[in-house]
């Protein structure tokens, strides 16, 4: 049997996106945070909506990044479904090459520790053999890894199992772009895709969800970063033309200065209007 369809998410609400204090890494790994309370209860909704779709819709296999917080949001989707998580490198965070230190993730063997429930092994999935650079990825360089990634995954699963047609992979923004973009045949992070009549990117928010679909050989995208299940819909949404790492410190600077340029400007807005009365 083929894989006939992959879904690709995003984790949940980061604990470094709220105000300090932070609590600690529990694996002690640089840029290696959990969840807030509020991404742990997005991962529950992405459960809740997976185990609503027909029986013959629901992933049957989960693939995260091996960082604690695509684990984390695994877990209840693992616990609802009834499968266990198995970890791959080569769908792992994108690090720019000009970060001081670029983070090696866990293994099965420390994050087993966490989620001894939940996760595999290496003999349920070893991995593609697919390691982003230790030195930090370009934009090209994230790009070429997810092709990469999907030439090495898909031979080489298929003949582990199978018995799967449905995967669910739970990465990061910048990943779920490039590899979604290239599922596609796109050329770049930076490429638009039709959606429903439609020229847009790539959607990336907290907790969303693609759905990608082989039909005839060539792959098609049905949904794109679908949030319409999570309480408070589409939030921390990224994508390559924000020159920051999606979720990094800087990004979040980024967005409260726009937030309160938004916000001096509607006040300002106001004052004019009433003035004019």
């Amino acid at each position: 049997m083929t894989i006939k369809t992959i879904y690709v998410a995003r984790h949940g609400y980061r604990s470094n996106w709220l105000p300090e204090p932070h609590p600690p890494n529990p694996t002690g790994i640089d840029s290696d945070p959990p969840l807030a309370p509020h991404g742990v209860e997005q991962a529950k909704e992405l459960a809740n909506y997976l185990t609503s779709l027909p029986e013959d819709e629901r992933p049957q296999f989960i693939i995260s990044s091996p960082f604690y917080r695509c684990l984390q949001t695994s877990e209840p989707i693992a616990k609802a479904l009834h499968l266990k998580v198995t970890i791959d490198t080569g769908v792992g965070e994108w690090f720019k090459t000009t970060r001081e230190v670029i983070p090696k993730p866990a293994g099965y063997e420390q994050l087993r520790q966490f989620f001894a429930d939940t996760i595999g092994d290496e003999t349920l999935w070893s991995g593609s053999g697919v390691i982003p650079s230790g030195s930090g990825e370009t934009e090209e360089a994230i790009f070429f890894r997810a092709q990469k990634f999907w030439k090495a995954f898909i031979p080489a699963f298929e003949k582990a199992h199978p018995e799967v047609s449905r995967v669910l992979f739970v990465t990061h923004a910048a990943s779920k772009i490039a590899l979604g973009l290239s599922l596609l045949g796109k050329l770049s992070v930076h490429d638009t895709i039709e959606f429903k009549g439609k020229e847009t990117k790539l959607h990336s928010g907290a907790c969303s969800i693609d759905k990608y679909e082989n039909q005839n050989g060539e792959w098609t995208i049905l949904e794109n970063g679908k949030t319409d299940f999570l309480k408070d819909g589409e939030e921390m949404n990224w994508n390559f033309d924000v020159k920051f790492e999606a979720g990094s410190d800087e990004d979040i600077k980024a967005r409260k200065a726009a937030a309160a340029a938004t916000a001096a400007a509607a006040k300002n807005t106001e004052f004019e209007v009433r003035s004019k009365v």
